[in-house]
């Protein structure tokens, strides 16, 4: 795909073409249209419109993403849905950010730009990037953590964002990219896993303990046949002031918690959060300070929720947990933990049938 830096002009108003769940929308379509589902009937209870869900202006909020990720998953019979949506997810329809990417140099510069600006797709978006080895070949694991709680949801997000990735650096490329391997937490409910091997062309297992693409580093490194850095500097520009303009509307306060959420098992310091929204620390305490809060206490919030939500839902071990929260032992975790709830995480997990994982609530 060849564009053209001197033809490239800057939009008018960057925040207008932010990308909107534009997946969705593809997921509803292939409901009604396919299935014969009724638009209103997958619609109710998600705040979302019909004329809402069609307007690509129109940019939805994280519950109604999360919500209409649910209703979709309740209503499909397709057990590929995700798959095949995630394929028609190509670099047009990230905007600027896909903008951005076609100018990039390296598939290493256009993932680092993917997951910079990854709440430009969607607020659902959390991942994190690691260097890990596969047997003998140096890799870069990207592991995604879906913000679903439905199962069926999760897998729906998982596997479309999979497929949308494979999609995307083929475009890139001008080729088939052959990752090293993909892994899956849900188990597919496809009988023929044929589809899966014709667009990955690698192994992907199912049943894993994480969600994760290995991408060999000799693909990262390969340059890309159109890099164009002049291109790539005025939309990175571009999707800089849309994340400033997109923490604003947001609210500052659930822009931080969005990214330690995206964060956990290495979460980061207020320095690099506060350069993650292009601001000084100092400048970020101030305005956390006017807001009546500060750093550690968003960070204790988070840690909180994502406590309760592993205790009442997962058998991961106390010392598991602790370091997935960036504890440096279990015994420091079980100290905040009781400072925050009242009981052990052992006593809340006894009772978590019961209590349920609330989703509100701050530590005390």
């Amino acid at each position: 795909m060849s564009l053209s830096a001197s033809g490239a002009s800057r939009p008018d108003n960057p925040q207008r073409r932010l990308l909107n769940s534009y997946e969705l929308r593809l997921m509803c379509g292939e409901l009604v249209q396919r299935q014969g589902c009724d638009l209103n009937a997958i619609l109710q209870g998600s705040g979302v419109t019909a004329r809402q869900l069609e307007n690509p202006a129109h940019r939805l909020t994280l519950e109604q993403e999360l919500t209409l990720y649910t209703r979709v998953a309740r209503h499909n019979r397709d057990p590929l849905l995700g798959l095949r949506t995630g394929m028609r997810l190509s670099l047009p329809n990230y905007d600027m950010l896909g903008h951005a990417m076609m100018g990039a140099a390296t598939i290493h510069e256009a993932l680092m730009l993917l997951t910079e600006f990854a709440p430009l797709v969607s607020w659902a978006s959390h991942s994190q990037l690691r260097s890990e080895r596969l047997g003998t070949v140096d890799c870069k694991a990207l592991t995604l953590f879906p913000t679903a709680a439905d199962q069926r949801a999760a897998a729906l997000e998982i596997e479309s964002t999979f497929a949308s990735l494979q999609t995307l650096f083929n475009d890139l490329a001008g080729e088939q990219v052959q990752f090293a391997r993909i892994e899956m937490q849900h188990r597919t409910e496809a009988l023929d896993l044929a589809p899966y091997q014709d667009l990955f062309q690698c192994p992907v297992a199912f049943g894993c303990e994480r969600n994760a693409l290995l991408i060999p580093r000799d693909l990262l490194t390969r340059r890309l046949p159109h890099p164009q850095p002049e291109y790539a500097s005025l939309f990175r520009e571009l999707c800089r002031e849309s994340m400033s303009a997109l923490a604003g509307d947001r609210g500052l306060i659930a822009s931080i918690k969005s990214l330690l959420r995206a964060r956990e098992g290495e979460l980061p310091t207020l320095a690099q959060v506060a350069s993650h929204f292009h601001q000084s620390p100092r400048t970020l305490r101030r305005h956390l300070h006017a807001r009546g809060t500060s750093y550690q206490a968003l960070l204790d919030e988070v840690r909180f929720e994502l406590s309760r939500r592993y205790l009442a839902s997962t058998h991961l071990s106390v010392q598991a947990i602790a370091r997935q929260l960036d504890y440096a032992d279990a015994r420091s975790f079980r100290t905040a933990f009781k400072r925050w709830s009242g009981n052990t995480p052992a006593e809340f997990r006894a009772f978590a049938p019961i209590r349920q994982v609330e989703s509100g609530g701050k530590p005390h």
